[in-house]
Parts: structure tokens; C-alpha cells; sequence
């Protein structure tokens, strides 16, 4: 009786292969990949937003220039929390950590300060690279001076930073620059009637603006 029920279990395991292709599989030979196609290529996308967050991840002096209006740093970064939507992250002794919206970058060029541009590529921002550095946060509209190359002369001119356009320009050439200049207080007062709060770098840029609705 054990030997015919040993024929007919071995027979009934047969059956359980009758059908399937003859292969030459080795015991040592590797496995399927068992994931889907596009496993990996989630991965890679995780990857990539992990690297984006890092990038806005900024690290500024902790010193402060202070614009009119703010009577301390905190005071500042307070209000750079609230018009720009900028994290504190971690402050050292000369050194602090910002997150900044997506897009946000510091471009330090062959010569000059670091440049701390928004999503739009352009400077908000200035700071240098040693330990004594201060920030200093960049208005929209800002009286410039010119300098021709060829006379030497000077002239001002104001300049809408977001748009990149010449709102208005000085009539004199000089050798006087900056409020030296003999056009400085025209200048100065046609900007003023515009733009009285021009001085607060936080105000009339458009992302400040929606982060501060009056």
C-alpha cells in the first residue's frame, strides 16, 4: 500500500508541470527583476525634489543692513518671514540658514558680492563672502548713478529693478556723483512723489505686495 501510494503522489506532482516549456535554468542564475519599469523612475523624481528643497536652503551673515523703518535685525527678518515667505532655519555666531520660496538662488560672481536672486533671476539681495559681512536687502526703485566711459562725466538715472526699465533720467552731466550730483534732489523728490515708501526694500514688489495685503 506505501509503495502505490508513493507512484501515485509522485505522478500527481507530474501533472503540476505538464504544459510548462523545458528550460536549462542554472540554480546560480539571477532572478527577474521583480519591479515594475517605472519604480526607479519615481525614485529619481524624489530624488530631484530632495535636491530642489536643499537648493533653496541659502546661508546669509547674520548681520543685518538696516533699512529706514526697522530698528533691529530680528525686526527685519521678521518682516522677510511675512513679505517674502522666508524660513529661519538655523543661526550660528556670523552666520544664519534660510529657506527661501522655490526658485530662490545665490549666484556669487567672478568679482564683487554674492547676489541673492529671486525666482525671475533678479537681485533682491547683497552680501560678501567674509565673516564681518552684512545683508543688504535691495528696494525695487533705486536712484543709480552712470558713469560715461569717455568724458568721465556722471549722470543719474531710476531704475524700476522689476521690470529692468528707466523710469527717469538726469538732464546734467557731471563730475559730481552720487548726492553730490546736481540732479540728486530732483531725482530724489520725483521718486518720492511716486514712491513714497521706495525706501522699504519689502514694499512694492509684487510678492511682497500679495504676502501683505492692506
Amino acid at each position: 500500500m506505501k509503495k502505490g501510494k508513493t507512484k501515485l503522489t509522485r505522478q500527481d506532482a507530474e501533472r503540476l508541470f505538464e504544459g510548462l516549456p523545458a528550460g536549462n535554468a542554472k540554480a546560480s542564475s539571477r532572478p527577474e527583476n521583480p519591479f515594475e519599469a517605472g519604480v526607479f523612475d519615481v525614485v529619481k523624481r524624489v530624488d530631484d525634489e530632495t535636491r530642489l528643497w536643499k537648493d533653496n536652503l541659502i546661508t546669509l551673515p547674520t548681520a543685518i543692513e538696516l533699512p529706514a523703518g526697522y530698528d533691529s535685525a530680528s525686526h527685519l527678518r521678521e518682516a522677510m518671514t511675512r513679505s517674502l515667505r522666508v524660513k529661519w532655519v538655523r543661526e550660528g555666531a556670523s552666520e544664519i540658514v534660510a529657506e527661501f520660496p522655490e526658485g530662490w538662488t545665490a549666484v556669487r560672481p567672478d568679482s564683487g558680492p554674492i547676489e541673492l536672486r529671486d525666482s525671475s533671476g533678479v537681485v533682491r539681495a547683497l552680501y560678501g563672502w567674509a565673516k564681518d559681512a552684512e545683508l543688504r536687502v535691495l528696494p525695487r526703485y533705486l536712484v543709480e548713478s552712470q558713469t560715461n566711459s569717455s568724458s568721465g562725466l556722471g549722470s543719474l538715472l531710476i531704475r524700476d529693478r522689476a521690470m529692468g526699465q528707466v523710469l527717469e533720467r538726469s538732464s546734467i552731466w557731471s563730475a559730481q556723483t552720487g548726492t553730490n550730483h546736481p540732479d540728486w534732489t530732483r531725482l530724489s523728490a520725483w521718486l518720492t512723489a511716486r514712491y513714497p515708501k521706495h525706501r522699504d526694500p519689502l514694499r512694492y514688489w509684487e510678492d511682497c505686495e500679495e504676502n501683505n495685503p492692506e
